[in-house]
């Protein structure tokens, strides 16, 4: 619980509010709405720190803590199977700035896991290569492999290392760091005002959606997600989920009942 009470004014100014607390009376309504509605967590993440911050609200006798629907947990499209278009990863990607750019060009070009991108350091870079060693997660540390770049990203990080060491990380940031950066250039391509949230996770799938549509097959897909099967990165792309509409929609003209729009 002190860990999660510990983020709340940190998240509120992730969310675009700049307000200090100097008490549990400080926090009102539309804070947690906010939180609600612009971070872009999984369900059972919003699960714990909403009930973190309720249970202190509630002992501090705040009385939003005793307000039901304000809790309420988001629902609707799952988190863990969300990726973006074409056009919004573009928009995105135009909206970076300095290491947002990083970030954003390794795991939607190269689909690196955040980690993976935290722990990158520049001698992991083998732009003679065009490459970069990368150390999966793992609770030992992971497994190393090794991942072709494309382009756009070697000719990024060609100029970002350049008056680095060896030893330095690519991108110095912590996580929260790098949640901060990503949201960033997420509200300056004016996503978010779309209804578009987008996490690091998103970007790693809309790698592997893209890649796939521009005729990358899942065994190389699989090698570059560091995944155990082709039929993880199946799944974790949403292959499955398109295989499963595009027959809906076969059995629809099968039985002469197809869209008429």
């Amino acid at each position: 619980m002190r860990w999660e009470l510990y983020r709340f004014p940190e998240l509120i100014r992730r969310v675009g509010l700049r307000e200090s607390f100097r008490a549990p009376g400080d926090v009102r309504r539309d804070h947690i709405l906010r939180l609600r509605d612009g971070l872009p967590w999984a369900t059972p993440t919003f699960a714990i720190h909403f009930q973190a911050v309720r249970q202190y609200l509630r002992w501090a006798a705040n009385p939003i803590a005793t307000d039901r629907s304000l809790w309420r947990l988001p629902s609707g499209v799952p988190v863990h199977r969300r990726w973006l278009t074409r056009e919004q990863f573009l928009s995105l990607y135009r909206a970076t700035r300095g290491v947002e750019r990083i970030i954003v060009a390794l795991e939607g070009f190269a689909g690196l896991r955040r980690v993976e991108v935290l722990r990158l350091r520049v001698k992991d870079v083998l732009l003679d290569e065009r490459s970069v060693r990368v150390l999966g997660k793992g609770r030992h540390g992971g497994k190393w492999r090794n991942v072709p770049l494309q382009g756009e990203v070697e000719r990024q990080l060609r100029a970002w290392i350049k008056a680095k060491s060896a030893e330095d990380r690519v991108v110095p940031l912590s996580r929260s760091g790098a949640d901060a950066a990503l949201q960033r250039a997420v509200r300056r391509s004016e996503l978010l005002k779309a209804g578009v949230k987008v996490s690091h996770h998103d970007l790693r799938r809309t790698f592997g959606r893209l890649a796939n549509a521009s005729g990358m097959s899942i065994i190389s897909l699989q090698g570059m997600f560091g995944h155990a099967s082709p039929a993880l990165s199946a799944h974790y792309i949403g292959l499955d989920y398109d295989e499963i509409r595009n027959a809906l929609v076969r059995m629809g003209s099968y039985l002469g009942m197809g869209r008429k729009d």
